[in-house]
């Protein structure tokens, strides 16, 4: 954790009053693992109404159910199709009992619900942004190609947030690595020749293509000193906005995309300040989400440095 800088310190009652902000919307993010692990455990199906739960639970039985099909592949199961079906209920069960697996999961129904509401609010398309249209049309070859990279991907993640899909290669190695590690504590019967077989095989596959994630970082990477035109929502789109925030704030992307909820304000208003902007693109760029919100005086009076420091003096704070 990083000390605060005295600039911080030195109005004492601006530090408080952000602080207890912050940590009000702390105590929510605490809360989102144990809430989403109720929800999912439960067979009320009254409790899936919500888009962002049921997506949550349908990208976990998704991955579960395509690293069964590939054990069933290596065993030579008579039934692919339904040796995977039989099982990865109980597999996606044990995987919601990891937090950041579970975290992984609702962000990324967040971004699509936030593209969702983008497009139908503001015309914004969650695919094609201008940025991306411009960078793909630039002269230079690298960007370019990372930007049309970028782009096939989020179209496929679109469709793939549509159909509650969450593809293998798509997830994060630490992601990956916990979805592999449930898999062989709950089938001990597996042994370590076949687990070794099944993950090979799997890393195969997600080497043969660029992540979504990785191709937005990519993209954001070659905007260079340029980087600050992501931090526009109608500019950048959803996407590579909250890559942009996420990297420019020092914050996981995850938590920058979490901070876009109504419950985050302060926390997302750090962020932008976090990132560069100014008070009035902060505000700009704070109404385009949520049209009827306002920018905490306080924030107007935090240099980058002093809303960075706020930032990672949170529990959920990481600054690169």
């Amino acid at each position: 954790m990083n000390s605060v800088p005295d600039s911080i310190l030195d109005d004492h009652p601006v530090d408080a009053g952000l602080r207890a902000e912050l940590a009000r919307g702390d105590m929510a993010l605490s809360t989102l693992t144990p809430v989403l692990t109720h929800f999912l455990s439960t067979h009320d199906r009254s409790l899936f109404s919500d888009s962002i739960i049921a997506r949550v639970r349908g990208m976990m039985r998704s991955a579960a159910y395509r690293l069964l099909r590939v054990e069933a592949e290596e065993i030579g199961a008579n039934d692919v199709f339904g040796y995977a079906e039989n099982r990865a209920d109980a597999l996606a069960e044990d995987l919601a009992t990891h937090a950041a697996f579970l975290s992984h999961c609702h962000a990324l129904s967040i971004e699509w619900q936030l593209a969702d509401r983008l497009r139908g609010r503001n015309g914004i398309d969650p695919v094609l942004s201008p940025l991306l249209q411009s960078l793909i049309a630039s002269g230079d070859g690298d960007l370019s190609d990372a930007a049309m990279a970028t782009l096939a991907a989020q179209a496929r993640f679109i469709e793939q947030q549509k159909r509650m899909e969450m593809p293998l290669a798509e997830l994060p190695e630490d992601q990956f690595a916990h979805l592999i590690g449930v898999w062989r504590r709950q089938r001990e019967d597996v042994s370590d020749d076949l687990a070794s077989t099944v993950e090979s095989r799997i890393r195969q596959m997600r080497s043969e293509n660029e992540a979504r994630l990785s191709l937005l970082d990519r993209t954001f990477h070659g905007l260079g000193a340029r980087s600050d035109v992501a931090l526009s929502l109608t500019h950048a789109g959803a996407a590579m906005f909250l890559t942009a925030l996420g990297h420019r704030a020092g914050q996981e992307r995850d938590i920058a995309v979490v901070s876009t909820n109504d419950r985050q304000l302060v926390r997302f208003a750090l962020s932008l300040r976090a990132a560069g902007l100014s008070p009035a693109e902060a505000r700009a760029q704070l109404r385009c989400l949520h049209p009827d919100a306002t920018l905490p005086a306080a924030v107007d009076q935090l240099t980058t440095q002093d809303a960075r420091a706020l930032l990672s003096s949170s529990p959920f704070g990481h600054v690169e």
